[in-house]
């Protein structure tokens, strides 16, 4: 698909049928996303298309939410869900 004439355009598939597109130049930075689903395949789940019109600021600070959250799935010591707290250690010892 092509760009609109002078914009940058990166697209990230997710899955089958979803999709994240990056538009940008030097004024602007658009960000859409967008689902593609055939009524024969899923008549009941929605095809979509929307975009937002981004500021750099809200470009870097949405990068950056994105980025966190990635290392945090990939990091076992975040996740304290469901997980009980350790037992103290005792500071007095039994005699044996």
């Amino acid at each position: 698909m092509p760009a609109p004439k002078g914009m940058r355009f990166v697209p990230f598939a997710i899955g089958g049928t979803d999709a994240v597109h990056i538009y940008s130049d030097a004024h602007r930075i658009w960000l859409q996303l967008r689902r593609d689903v055939p009524t024969g395949q899923d008549i009941g789940r929605p095809s979509f298309k929307v975009a937002l019109s981004l500021t750099p600021e809200q470009a870097i600070a949405i990068a950056g939410e994105l980025l966190t959250a990635a290392t945090r799935k990939g990091s076992p010591q975040t996740s304290t869900a469901g997980k009980q707290p350790p037992k103290p250690k005792s500071s007095t010892q039994t005699p044996k």
